[in-house]
């Protein structure tokens, strides 16, 4: 029997909000979010982009 852990997550450098990676290591599917943190229900910009690392890490 395999154990399988909890799937990399990655910070969306368009929204700023944790998401899961996908097995190629870019950002999953969600959406966008608004100034006062309610979803657009659209398609959020960083889909499909490498997550946010910042500098030095």
């Amino acid at each position: 029997m395999s154990t399988v852990g909890p799937k990399p997550r990655g910070e969306c450098p368009v929204c700023g909000l944790d998401y899961q990676l996908t097995k190629d290591g870019i950002l999953g599917r969600h959406n966008g979010m608004t100034a006062a943190g309610f979803s657009t229900g659209e398609r959020c910009l960083g889909v499909g982009e490498p997550p946010f690392v910042p500098e030095g890490a």
